[in-house]
């Protein structure tokens, strides 16, 4: 690396970082002289001028605020890398696309997202894809240090310091971008097309959440026609990690999109009542949703007698076999119980028009058409034999009446597996599972209104999902897409996923592509070994993680007083660079927050809702404690050591057990390589 190369290097970021400068005083100009086009297009007007456009005045103002959004001065590198291709053309790779207005040339940074950018991740050695060469930068923030090539003719793979810096990289909050590290493996899902639902099993620190966020910024700068009209959805476990994800997607540009739980996104999060254990689990259970569907179609009733229908002295009637078979091909037909009532008006109607019209020589218009509707015969069949519904009355009377119950549930419930579903008082107030419930009575009523589905859905840790969420995000795809991702050995929930086929039926995209990540980049060998031991006693078929990191430290500390153990290794933790997570279970972090050390940097984390978190250290708490654990009072086998792995792979640089209990019989450190040269 020669000073002079650095110095122009230097030059263009600088450079770019006036031109996005010029790009938001350019963006603020436009949008002034418009805002005072649109303030004189209201005043001095004549009696034929036209009013002022307020919806383009709405559209502008929203494009406006997103635009200057996406070019906000962040103290973030303008870009990472560079390439070299055969033709002599070099390109800048960075977050966003960044063009000099007064310069015809090539842009001074091309987005990740660009097919040209594809090839800094893909182009090796082996297959260089007409690169010649590629350069990483270093930077401190925003101050670029230094950079490092790699010339890919010369015929052998070479690692890359910066690359392995950057993904060591200490946490100092939320979780960050990866576009600079972004691996071949990575790259290729992230890139996939937009109608291909993908379904990601990724070991801890393999960087599927990432793979998922980042895809989600491809897509919609892909093909954002198409998503501009549909939208894009991600949905994550809980709101803790949401607000640690919540900076991804603004970071690669991206604002549009709603992060949201799966109970937010179904209501189910504001539902006041609680069900016991064994009640949740059942209205969980795949089998509900026919107990749901049945709970609808049997309201549907049968012709007992014709259809006498009068109108201005003409005795107009249709047959008890025309009816039935009307009510039998409306019911096969329809996908929806509404649907099917109206289909069976349109017959009933059809029938009275044809003898209308034969007998009286006349053509039915409109007015005898709504004539007919309104008939009060004709309104008391519709009503007897297919009556409006809706999901809340469905609901009541399953719960509240026991021969209608018994009727629907026969055969798929066991007859005390029914009996949870009772409910006495009839003002009981819902519950999370009830929402549920509901959100699949009003499918089978109704379709989804438009505005509720979405082009392509992004759902993290979605193993932890029960049936009857998956079928709630699977309503809402529309004819859209998938992004799964999730790791089952992580599955913490009393429902969670035995295998991703089962999950992905639940989810009506059992088309999906199945691939595995093994390969851990964030969490060191040292640590991702010891939580290996513990992967063959979880219950599930899944790969054990390969880390590439060599680096880290693991320590085991033995104290007869656990919160001066605990506070005591968190202040040593806290002389490194990053951020320190407490995890232990709830009556545990009680003990210790008492006298742990006043800092921005600590959390105390639960370690029921630790998932899909990292931090730099890691003090895990009586790990013998969280083996023990059930899910939300649920037994059931390996709960508390799918929580244990959870904790143990929450580290990206120093894991600190401290415990006074002997530790777990499946945890066996001795089977670990220990270290403790963390920088």
């Amino acid at each position: 690396m020669s000073e002079l190369d650095l110095q122009a290097e230097i030059d263009h970021h600088h450079r770019v970082r006036e031109v996005m400068a010029a790009m938001r005083q350019s963006t603020v100009d436009r949008m002034e002289k418009f805002e005072a086009d649109f303030i004189e297009s209201k005043r001095n007007r004549f009696a034929d001028d036209a009013g002022p456009d307020h919806n383009l005045a709405q559209a502008m103002a929203k494009r406006r605020d997103g635009r200057l959004a996406e070019l906000a001065e962040r103290d973030v590198p303008m870009f990472f890398g560079r390439l070299w291709f055969d033709s002599g053309a070099d390109y800048h790779v960075g977050r966003l696309h960044v063009a000099d207005e007064n310069d015809g040339s090539q842009p001074l940074v091309v987005d990740w997202r660009a097919p040209v950018a594809e090839r800094f991740y893909r182009a090796s050695v082996h297959t260089p894809l007409e690169v010649t060469r590629r350069r990483r930068f270093g930077f401190r923030g925003s101050v670029l240090t230094g950079f490092e090539d790699e010339d890919l003719s010369l015929g052998h793979e070479g690692g890359s310091d910066l690359l392995a810096t950057e993904i060591e990289r200490p946490r100092t909050g939320p979780m960050r971008d990866i576009v600079a590290t972004i691996q071949p493996e990575q790259d290729e899902l992230i890139r996939r097309d937009l109608d291909t639902t993908l379904c990601v099993q990724g070991a801890p620190g393999t960087g599927k959440t990432a793979v998922g966020l980042h895809r989600a910024a491809w897509l919609l700068y892909t093909y954002t026609d198409r998503l501009e009209r549909s939208g894009m959805l991600v949905v994550g476990p809980n709101e803790n990690f949401l607000s640690y994800i919540a900076q991804v997607l603004p970071a690669l540009g991206e604002r549009s999109v709603w992060q949201v739980t799966v109970d937010r996104l179904t209501g189910a999060a504001d539902a006041p009542g609680q069900d016991a254990d064994d009640v949740a689990l059942l209205k969980h259970d795949a089998r509900m949703a026919e107990v749901c569907q049945r709970a609808v179609w049997q309201h549907l009733g049968r012709a007992e007698e014709p259809l006498v229908a009068p109108y201005e002295g003409n005795r107009l009637a249709l047959g008890f076999d025309y009816l039935t078979d009307a009510i039998d091909r409306a019911r096969t037909s329809a996908r929806t119980w509404e649907a099917g009532r109206k289909s069976l008006e349109q017959t009933i109607l059809h029938g009275l028009m044809s003898q209308y019209e034969s007998r009286t020589r006349r053509t039915a218009d409109g007015r005898w058409k709504a004539a007919m509707k309104r008939h009060p015969n004709v309104k008391q069949f519709l009503d007897t034999v297919w009556p409006r519904l809706t999901a809340k009355r469905v609901l009541r009377r399953l719960t509240t009446n026991e021969t209608f119950r018994s009727d629907v549930c026969a055969g798929l419930l066991k007859a005390d597996e029914a009996d949870l579903l009772h409910t006495t008082n009839r003002a009981s107030k819902p519950t999370a599972a009830d929402v549920l419930l509901l959100d699949e009575i009003e499918a089978q009523l109704r379709p989804l209104a438009p505005e509720r589905t979405y082009g392509h859905i992004v759902v993290d840790e979605a193993q932890d999902l029960s049936p009857m969420q998956c079928r709630a995000i699977a309503r809402r795809t529309a004819n859209g897409s998938l992004t799964v991702l999730g790791d089952l050995a992580q599955g913490t929930t009393p429902w969670a996923a035995p295998d991703w086929p089962t999950q992905m039926r639940h989810l009506a995209h059992d088309d999906a592509e199945h691939t595995e990540l093994a390969t851990g980049y964030r969490v060191p060998a040292a640590i991702i070994d010891l939580a290996n031991q513990v992967l063959p006693h979880l219950g599930v078929t899944v790969s054990p993680a390969r880390s590439i990191r060599s680096d880290g430290a693991l320590e085991l500390i033995h104290a007869e007083d656990i919160p001066t153990a605990t506070a005591d290794a968190v202040q040593r933790a806290l002389a490194d660079e990053g951020h320190v997570g407490v995890i232990a279970t709830d009556h545990v972090i009680e003990a210790v927050r008492a006298i742990m050390p006043t800092s921005d940097r600590v959390d105390l984390v639960p370690s029921a809702i630790a998932k899909g978190l990292e931090f730099d250290h890691v003090v895990l708490v009586e790990p013998t404690d969280i083996a023990e654990a059930t899910s939300d009072g649920m037994e059931r086998p390996s709960i508390g050591l799918r929580h244990l792995y959870v904790a143990l792979t929450r580290a990206v640089s120093s894991l600190t057990i401290v415990h006074t209990r002997p530790l777990p019989p499946e945890l066996d450190p001795s089977a670990a390589t220990t270290t403790a040269t963390a920088t």
